[in-house]
């Protein structure tokens, strides 16, 4: 399936035309995405690729390096109420090995992250202090955003949670909390905020079921 670049379905003979468009496969015959080329003057710049249960990602990785020096490989896992993506970016004109990162949405809401980790390469392990985690709500026109973001220390605990719900638009009126402030954060709340005190991946009722 072509796409232009801002999603609209055309036909190949109207994306052969344009400069820039987007080439969409699927799995047989199913709805299931695989890839999507994006492609400009009439070469490939960057693949988005989608790894089905029991695919070699070896054979997947060196299908890619023949198409482009960029892509990115994304594997999808649920557990209990959460959708965990793991993404491998390559840019082998720069490194032979990936930029790896997971990213947790919510089943229910799966256009808005909740936790996003940069994981090292060497001990596969997440660096902490490049975790950032997201609480939405919505605004007085009914659109979600991203109300409170989070990000952390070395060792995991929070090092800043920024509130824009008094004023989202408005940067000067955003209020700030640390890790021995958090409380105060949680009391004008209803929810639960205890998953963003640290740069945990999951809540924990995900790791209790």
């Amino acid at each position: 399936m072509y796409k232009n670049i801002f999603g609209e379905v055309i036909s190949k003979s109207n994306a052969v035309k344009l400069n820039e468009y987007h080439l969409y496969y699927y799995d047989g015959d199913s709805d299931v995405l695989k890839e999507i080329e994006f492609i400009n003057d009439d070469s490939i710049y960057n693949i988005n690729y989608f790894l089905s249960d029991g695919e070699n990602e070896d054979e997947v990785l060196n299908y890619l390096k023949e198409k482009s020096d960029f892509f990115d490989i994304e594997k999808r896992e649920s557990a209990d109420g959460f959708i965990i993506s793991t993404n491998k970016l390559y840019s082998l004109s720069v490194d032979d090995k990936p930029l790896i990162s997971k990213t947790v949405f919510k089943t229910d809401d799966p256009e808005n992250f909740i936790c996003s980790q940069v994981i090292d390469n060497e001990t596969q392990e997440p660096q902490l202090e490049r975790t950032i985690k997201c609480w939405y709500t919505t605004d007085e026109n009914g659109e979600k955003y991203a109300a409170i973001e989070c990000s952390y220390q070395e060792d995991g605990n929070l090092e800043l949670a920024i509130d824009k719900t008094s004023d989202p638009d408005n940067e000067q009126n955003w209020a700030h909390y640390e890790f021995e402030t958090f409380q105060k954060l949680q009391e004008q709340r209803s929810t639960d905020l205890s998953y963003y005190k640290t740069a945990a991946l999951l809540p924990k009722e995900a790791y209790q079921n």
